[in-house]
């Protein structure tokens, strides 16, 4: 344990810990997720006197998929504070996690007293190395200069593509006097456009292609992007293909929109067909991170490509063409010629093929034994307005939501699609409502996903959200379990028995509901939505129809 201070000596009045606290603030950072342990307490103490909001978690993942969260929705980083020992390797998943779906998170982790480093064992861990493989930069802290290397951290956390850093903070340290250090603010950045030559060859490749395609991933929710966009695409009438977590930067009920892509083999197949008679790919902000090896090689080197975005591809995974890196909303107007294309490119029969594919491929089947899942998503899509927020959480059920629901504004759907994170559907959906406190926020996850998260719960129920949490209930893993029956396997430890999450959903304090029809479920959740009171919804689905959705 960290040594207390003496009773009798006077604390400084401005510490190391409210140093930190006030560059967190300078760099926009409003809130901290965490569980507390002795050597953390000051790190908290100093974030709340500097209005930075703490939120007691009830688990270090989901405190880390909150924080994650905050970054989504906010483009503005969050901390994570988490214990030292089993605090911070207890958050390692959701720090991976952060890393893998480019969010800037600080994470502030307690250490003990400094004068028993290298002696002392209970509860020791290194944790700088532990994180380092999963952070873009893990350092000790420096108390003779906490402001400069936590603004040192931050810009590397915000540099693109942004994610987690680690300050690992000695308890004793935390609490001396701070060293005077000028108030630290984010650098300010010029942004980078094309020169005239470079605009006019894009132009003019654009203007060759007969039948273009564009890509656009998570890069397109970065600083304004999504607005340039939608008008370059409207400029150049080039139908759009997204990744799951790009839902929404195009409108998905309008014509320009084909498809979400990324996990479902049935859809990828789909739309490979649409890749192999495309003769032009643009890309913008498009990681490959969130896609299936089956993307490898997607179309030959010999295919015209160019690649907008932020920073440089190595990748090597598809061919990125000609590469224009800068300030992408810039580039995007830039690339916008004078005179909008008169001619149409795509046949409408062609797009409207694909997209009838896709319809029938996701379709609500005549459900058995439950309601059919897709047709819960649709219900789910056809109550959702704009300014709806929604979580899903991974498995079988993810993959046909992102196929199901229509999202109509950037960053609507809030998922883990990097690294793939289960239990991460509540702690986002919590953060999306503490955040968004006027909003209707509903987050959809598996059985299986609410047995891991579950205690979060609590933290809703306490702060009184007006969350809706649907719980698509099959006993089962199901994606698993499908993958296992593509692979001619027998189903092995992938069922279990399920409670009942509305009443234990009632224990904590929430409205329970129990659904076992479709009209049930759309009567339940237009009910939850209107009440603006925490809901759960347990929802009886049959899976049966996974297997031919995906």
């Amino acid at each position: 344990m960290a040594a207390e201070p003496s009773p009798t000596s006077a604390a400084p009045a401005l510490r190391v810990a409210d140093s930190i606290a006030r560059t967190l603030k300078a760099y926009g950072v409003r809130y901290a997720f965490g569980i507390p342990g002795n050597d953390v307490l000051e790190t908290i103490r100093a974030c709340e006197e500097n209005d930075i909001e703490f939120v007691l978690a009830k688990s270090e993942p989901s405190a880390a998929f909150m924080a994650d969260a905050v970054y989504q929705l906010t483009n503005a980083p969050a901390a994570l504070i988490p214990a030292l020992g089993p605090g911070l390797t207890n958050a390692v998943s959701g720090i991976a996690g952060a890393w893998m779906e480019r969010s800037a998170m600080i994470v502030l982790s307690g250490e003990m007293a400094s004068n028993r480093l290298g002696v002392y064992n209970h509860q020791v861990c290194d944790h700088v190395a532990l994180v380092t493989p999963v952070t873009k930069y893990a350092a000790s802290l420096n108390a003779e200069r906490p402001a400069q290397q936590v603004a040192k951290a931050l810009d590397i956390a915000l540099e693109y593509p942004p994610g987690p850093v680690l300050m690992n903070v000695s308890a004793d340290l935390n609490r001396q006097a701070a060293p005077e250090e000028e108030t630290l603010q984010p650098a300010q950045v010029l942004p980078t456009l094309l020169a005239p030559q470079q605009i006019a060859d894009i132009v003019h490749m654009l203007e060759r292609a007969q039948r273009p395609v564009l890509l656009a991933g998570r890069g397109t929710l970065q600083r304004g992007a999504a607005a340039a966009l939608r008008a370059f695409v409207e400029h150049w009438h080039i139908p759009v293909l997204t990744t799951y977590k790009a839902k929404g930067v195009i409108d998905e009920t309008t014509d320009a929109s084909l498809s979400a892509v990324g996990l479902s083999p049935v859809v990828d197949a789909c739309v490979q067909k649409v890749l192999d008679r495309a003769d032009c790919v643009v890309q913008v902000g498009f990681d490959p991170i969130e896609l299936r090896d089956a993307w490898l090689n997607a179309w030959p080197e010999s295919r015209a490509c160019v690649t907008i975005d932020w920073s440089r591809h190595n990748h090597r995974i598809f061919p990125v063409g000609i590469q224009a890196i800068g300030d992408v909303p810039g580039i995007l107007d830039q690339i916008r010629s004078t005179t909008p294309l008169a001619r149409a490119l795509w046949a409408q029969e062609e797009t409207g093929a694909l997209k009838q594919e896709l319809r029938e491929i996701t379709r609500a089947r005549d459900d058995a034994k439950g309601i059919s899942p897709a047709a819960l998503f649709a219900s789910v899509s056809a109550q959702a307005t704009p300014d709806w927020l929604m979580t899903v959480d991974v498995g079988a059920h993810r993959i046909l939501a992102n196929h199901v629901i229509r999202c109509t504004e950037p960053g609507q759907l809030l998922q883990s699609n990097g690294l793939g994170c289960m239990g991460y559907a509540v702690p986002s959906a919590i953060a999306a409502q503490i955040v968004h406190p006027e909003k209707t926020v509903v987050a959809m996850l598996g059985d299986g996903c609410m047995l891991m998260t579950q205690g979060e719960l609590a933290l809703a129920a306490e702060r009184d959200l007006p969350l809706v949490v649907v719980v698509l209930n099959d006993c089962s893993l199901s994606l698993i379990k499908l993958k296992q029956s593509k692979m001619k396997m027998a189903a092995r430890a992938v069922d279990f028995v399920s409670p009942r999450f509305d009443r234990i959903a009632e224990g904590f304090g929430a409205r329970g509901v129990r659904v076992d029809n479709i009209e049930q479920f759309d009567a339940a959740l237009r009910e939850a939505v209107a009440s603006r009171k925490f809901t759960l919804i347990d929802a009886q689905v049959d899976p049966s129809e996974y297997w031919q959705e995906m």
